[in-house]
């Protein structure tokens, strides 16, 4: 009767063992203990599918538009970008088909008298303009003198006027310092695929736009 009871009571506890791993949920594998650096992990911007379907019409209009052109213009990348940009184009490896084109705007004006022979002969220049109360006045290094620089064209040219007024012969005025603005590169001869690259580079620069041109003469 003892080994009867016995078996009953391992049969039923085999049956309860199997119960609870039968009705207990799988354990779910920690994946996070096979990740390298999960602390830098960072989520990525993703396109919007509507965005990301414009942006490839756009390019394909941009790729169709441009195919056949003898040259391509690809202007209006921000001084900011210019690196940025020249390594894009170096990895297009170009040669000579590639040129690059700075567009500056003059920040500063200025009069003077064109440059001397010699040194000598512009200190005596400045010496005959103090005589007649020009002040402020300076010798640049390929001798032509300074005889003030300014913020404004219209600033420069009341000078001038004020020069000429006071019997200085031969004063001018003209840009004295440039800003790099934005660069234009063109390429010559862009086959298809070429075309199709540069119009998916032209994601990056916001204010870029391409164009077919003219090429110019060599």
């Amino acid at each position: 009767m003892s080994r009867l009871l016995f078996f009953v009571l391992l049969i039923a506890c085999l049956a309860f063992g199997a119960h609870v791993y039968l009705t207990q949920p799988p354990e779910q594998p920690d994946f996070a203990n096979r990740e390298r650096n999960p602390g830098e992990v960072k989520l990525v911007a993703v396109t919007p599918p509507l965005v990301a379907a414009r942006k490839a019409e756009e390019t394909r209009e941009t790729v169709a538009r441009l195919t056949g052109a003898a040259c391509v213009e690809f202007a209006g990348v921000a001084a900011t970008d210019l690196p940025k940009a020249r390594e894009a184009f170096a990895a297009f490896k170009l040669g000579d088909r590639l040129v690059e084109r700075r567009v500056e705007d003059i920040t500063r004006h200025w009069v003077y008298l064109p440059p001397a022979k010699d040194r000598k002969t512009a200190e005596t220049t400045i010496a005959d303009l103090r005589k007649k109360g020009v002040a402020d006045i300076s010798i640049r290094p390929d001798n032509a003198v300074s005889l003030g620089v300014f913020s404004t064209e219209d600033a420069a040219r009341r000078f001038l006027s004020t020069m000429d007024a006071k019997g200085v012969k031969g004063a001018q005025s003209g840009p004295f310092s440039k800003e790099l603005r934005e660069v234009t590169f063109l390429v010559r001869e862009p086959d298809t695929e070429l075309v199709a690259r540069l119009a998916v580079l032209q994601r990056d620069y916001p204010g870029a736009l391409m164009r077919a041109v003219t090429c110019p003469t060599q």
